[in-house]
């Protein structure tokens, strides 16, 4: 039987940097997809061992730009949802909370807990004097940082594509 053997590289290579996506439906049965590209995992590798108990890691991929100007030329988040057609409003469209999370187009085994999907927005006002809060078409997005979380149960073949800087030998 081969042995995978994982180490660190000490660098960050464009591999590194996935297309995550999360595949679910609504209570009515559309589809929905959550996208994030060039996403990478920044985090650390914690795995907390105790006994009688299974190691589930947290893994959460942060989505990137891909500007390569100094200045800003493009300020589309790297991030979507997709909703099927034929949703209506009240219950069926209700987002359940099983689904597929994916790799690539690569499933990513067994999670425990699933997972989340988060956009962390920074806005910023720009104010005048006298103005009594924030003033349409004076509030810009100063940072957008979107990511999938995943809470892995089965990993352990797929530690390089879960974490940057690693490689198999």
């Amino acid at each position: 039987m081969a042995t995978i053997t994982y180490g660190g590289t000490g660098q960050v290579v464009t591999a590194d940097f996935k297309q995550v996506k999360w595949v679910g439906k609504t209570k009515s049965g559309h589809a929905v997809t959550i996208t994030l590209t060039n996403a990478i995992n920044m985090g650390n590798i914690d795995w907390t061992f105790a006994e009688k108990d299974d190691v589930v890691p947290a893994v959460t991929f942060e989505a990137a730009y891909s500007n390569t100007d100094a200045h800003i030329s493009d300020t589309t988040e790297p991030w979507t949802v997709e909703v099927a057609d034929g949703v209506s409003a009240g219950a069926g469209e209700i987002l359940l909370g099983s689904g597929l999370f994916y790799i690539g187009d690569a499933v990513v085994a067994l999670t425990r807990g699933g997972g989340s999907f988060n956009v962390a927005r920074t806005f910023r006002e720009i104010n005048a004097d006298d103005d009594m809060g924030a003033v349409k078409d004076r509030v810009v997005i100063t940072e957008s940082r979107a990511s999938i979380t995943i809470n892995m149960l089965t990993m352990m073949t797929r530690v390089a594509d879960m974490y940057a800087g690693i490689s198999t030998t």
